[in-house]
C-alpha cells in the first residue's frame, strides 16, 4: 500500500459487549478494515480491558470516552473521533456498531474490493440484513455467525429497521459522523457525493439532505449487506435489556423491540465465505495469554449475569414470552 492509498477505517462507541468483541474484531481484520477506533464508556464486564489490551499489542484504537455529563455517549465519540484526524482526506470510514457485521459479497470480500467495484464512488451505503435468534435460547461463547443464520428477506420493509443502512464514506466529502450515514457535505449536490447503494446503483437526489434506511428506489444488496445480530439468544437479549439502548440513554428493551428485529425467514450463510480468515485472526488474538484471560472472564461475567437476571420475575415472564412456541429441548 502506497502513502496515497485509501485505508479503512471503523468508527465504534461500545458499551458492555465483552463476550462479543474478539470476533468482532476478528471479522473486521478478515474484511480489511485498516484501524479500527474504538471508544468505550461505562463499562462493567471487562469490554474496557480487553480493547486496551487490543490496542497494546496494535491490533485497534481505544479510547476512553466516558464522562460525568448526561450527554450522549455516542456524540461524544464521533467527535472525539474527528478531533483526532486518524482519518485522511482520501481514506473511507465507516461508524459500525458491535452487533453489526460487513458482508462484503464480491472480489476478495473486503471493504477495498467493495469500492474498486464502484470505482466512482465516494459514499456507499449497505443495507441491514437482520439475524433473528434461530430460536437459540442459551448463551455460548460461539462466532454469532456459526449460531444465528436466519434473516429477514431481502424485500423486507416493515419494520422500519430491516432496511436501516450504514454508509462508509471518504472522509473529504463529509465533515460529520451520524449512526446510519454521514452529515455536513463538504460539496454542494448530491452528485458530487457520488452516493452508491450496495449493488453499486446511485442514490436517489433525496438522500443528500436526510434518511437513515432503504427505500424501495435505493435498495440494494448484491455487493453488499450488513449483517445485523441485534438480539443473540434469548438469554443474551436479558442482558441487553438490562444494559438499555446503545444510543438512547436509559431507553428499556423488552418484547416489543424483540419481536420487531427477530426475524427468521431465511437461512443466510453467506458471510461464511470471510469464515477462515475470521478465524485465523481470533486464535492469533486469543493466543496472547491476557486477551484469553480478558475475553474468558468477560464471557463468565456474562453467564454470571444471566444466572441472576433469569431468577427475576419480570425477565422470567420476558423470558416465557420469548421462548413460547419453542421445543422443550430448545428451551433447556
Amino acid at each position: 500500500m502506497t502513502d496515497q492509498d485509501p485505508r479503512y477505517i471503523s468508527v465504534t462507541p461500545m458499551k458492555n459487549e465483552g463476550p462479543f468483541v474478539l470476533e468482532w474484531v476478528a471479522h473486521n481484520r478478515a474484511i480489511g478494515i485498516d484501524q479500527m477506533v474504538v471508544m468505550t464508556n461505562d463499562c462493567t464486564d471487562g469490554t474496557d480491558a480487553l480493547l486496551q489490551r487490543l490496542d497494546e499489542k496494535g491490533i485497534l484504537i481505544h479510547v476512553d470516552n466516558n464522562s460525568r455529563r448526561k450527554t450522549s455517549p455516542q456524540k461524544r465519540a464521533y467527535r472525539t473521533f474527528l478531533k483526532m484526524e486518524v482519518a485522511r482526506p482520501q481514506d473511507w470510514v465507516v461508524v459500525i456498531d458491535a452487533d453489526e457485521h460487513i458482508n462484503v459479497k464480491i472480489g476478495d470480500h473486503t471493504l477495498r474490493a467493495l469500492s474498486d467495484a464502484i470505482p466512482d464512488a465516494k459514499t456507499i451505503s449497505m443495507t441491514w440484513r437482520l439475524f433473528g435468534n434461530a430460536g437459540v435460547v442459551r448463551y455460548e461463547d460461539r462466532f454469532l455467525s456459526d449460531q444465528f443464520r436466519q434473516a429477514a428477506r431481502e424485500q423486507t420493509y416493515r419494520p422500519p429497521q430491516a432496511w436501516g443502512f450504514k454508509t462508509m464514506f471518504q472522509r473529504e466529502i463529509w465533515d460529520g459522523l451520524g449512526v446510519h450515514r454521514p452529515k455536513k457535505p463538504t460539496v454542494e449536490t448530491i452528485e458530487e457525493c457520488h452516493w452508491y447503494n450496495g449493488s453499486g446503483q446511485l442514490m436517489p437526489e433525496r438522500y443528500y439532505e436526510k434518511s437513515w434506511r432503504s427505500a424501495r428506489d435505493s435498495v440494494g444488496y448484491e455487493f453488499v449487506q450488513v449483517n445485523h445480530y441485534a438480539l443473540k439468544s434469548c438469554e443474551s437479549y436479558l442482558v441487553k435489556k438490562m444494559r438499555g439502548r446503545a444510543h438512547h440513554l436509559g431507553e428499556s428493551l423488552g418484547l416489543e423491540y424483540w419481536n420487531m428485529m427477530n426475524q427468521n425467514a431465511e437461512t443466510n450463510t453467506s458471510i461464511d465465505v470471510v469464515l477462515d480468515r475470521k478465524r485465523g485472526f481470533y486464535y492469533e488474538m486469543l493466543s496472547d495469554p491476557e486477551v484469553a484471560r480478558l475475553h474468558h472472564a468477560s464471557c463468565d461475567l456474562h453467564r454470571q449475569q444471566i444466572a441472576q437476571l433469569r431468577d427475576l420475575p419480570e425477565m422470567k415472564d420476558l423470558m416465557q414470552q420469548m421462548t413460547a412456541g419453542f421445543t422443550a429441548s430448545q428451551q433447556a
